[in-house]
């Protein structure tokens, strides 16, 4: 593995164990206690908490890479490690004292979130009462805290999209994780009955999409960059994984087999399925790795990241969806009537890379229009950038 690092070792050595777990994660839909307890001992679940509070503080572009290694053994296993710590990056942009609350006396807390503001805000005393219903909560069921979305009202103008952070005692889990993809998530629903949030666990998606670069010193890069254009490439970086994962054991796979005293490596129609595909997931990677060291780049010069250099971070994190999910479909059909087999590799990565590609962080429809908007000088008309 080029240039590693501690953590990707980690992580590399981690894939035969979560690998060999990975039907049982399929068939539980959740992720297993014992691969929660190897990332946590490997320091993968600490990368986006803040160091004063036992975290490592890996940079975006790093936690990328990991996630994209750790999809080669499990894709719910890298979803769910990558999901923790966007969650506690974001954690560390709210008010100091929330971080404090997750952190100070367990450094290992995980958090995970129903994101899409959802259910009914009652403003009193202090805070926040909520109650209702959100989904797709990845992870959840090994959660110590959770964000809820939810639209505040916050002085006299409309309701503010904003995340709340709840304590796992004040919410319940609904299972009704029944998917064909990445079902190992967990991605359950969370449903609050008057939950309270004080206010300073509260912060707007606004101030979390647009970052925080140069008002608070105290936080890494990171932690300071904007959130939407930069933090889900780890989402396409599970696609990624998938895909890396498919193509060698795809190519290993064609090289060892003859049909009717015919070497499949022969034959020509495989040659450039396998040749296509792999220049689709190396021009993935390709753009994962470039846009996520410019960003870095520019937030560690005390700079944010204008308005352009984040639609072509939307555009880039969903066109690395289609090229991998295209390469895992060319893929799936060399494997042939083999890859139907559930015992056959194929067929949980061809799963799992759909359900990666139809996630809004990789949607194209979303991000390469708000792309376009931009490139024309219009506005983005979307608060995902």
């Amino acid at each position: 593995m080029s240039n590693t690092t501690p953590h990707l070792e980690s992580a590399a050595a981690l894939v035969p164990k979560i690998a060999k777990r990975a039907a049982e994660t399929e068939a539980s839909r959740k992720i297993p206690a014992e691969t929660i307890a190897e990332l946590r001992a490997a320091g993968l679940t600490r990368m986006g908490q803040p160091k004063r509070l036992g975290g490592i503080e890996v940079g975006v572009d790093e936690l990328a890479k990991i996630v994209a290694v750790l999809a080669r053994g499990c894709a719910s296993t890298a979803w769910v490690c990558g999901i923790s710590n966007d969650h506690a990056i974001m954690v560390s942009k709210f008010d100091p004292r929330a971080a404090d609350d997750v952190w100070d006396k367990n450094p290992d807390a995980l958090i995970y979130a129903g994101y899409h503001p959802s259910g009914t805000v009652e403003k009193v005393e202090g805070g926040y009462r909520l109650a209702g219903t959100w989904g797709f909560a990845s992870g959840c069921d090994h959660a110590d805290w959770v964000l809820l979305g939810s639209f505040l009202p916050i002085g006299n103008g409309p309701p503010t999209a904003s995340l709340c952070l709840v304590p796992r005692s004040e919410i319940t889990i609904e299972d009704n994780w029944q998917v064909m993809g990445l079902a190992g998530t967990g991605s359950k629903n969370l449903i609050a009955k008057g939950a309270f949030v004080p206010t300073y666990r509260t912060l707007s998606l606004a101030v979390i999409n647009n970052g925080v670069v140069g008002k608070r010193p105290d936080l890494t890069p990171t932690q300071q960059i904007p959130q939407v254009s930069t933090v889900p490439f780890i989402f396409a970086a599970t696609g990624l994984g998938i895909a890396e994962h498919m193509l060698e054991t795809m190519t290993a796979q064609i090289a060892s087999r003859s049909s009717r005293g015919v070497q499949l490596a022969e034959i020509q129609s495989l040659q450039l399925s396998i040749a296509e595909s792999a220049a689709e997931i190396e021009c993935a990677r390709m753009l994962m790795e470039r846009d996520l060291a410019e960003a870095m780049a520019t937030v560690r010069t005390g700079k944010t990241l204008d308005i352009k250099m984040r639609a072509r971070n939307r555009r880039d994190q969903a066109y690395m969806g289609r090229l991998c999910r295209r390469a895992v479909d060319r893929l799936f059909a060399v494997a042939g009537s083999q890859g139907n087999f559930d015992s056959h590799v194929a067929q949980r990565n061809f799963r799992d890379m759909v359900a990666v590609s139809t996630h809004v962080a990789v949607a194209w429809e979303i991000s390469g229009a708000t792309y376009g908007r931009v490139a024309f000088g219009l506005d983005p008309a979307t608060f995902l950038i």
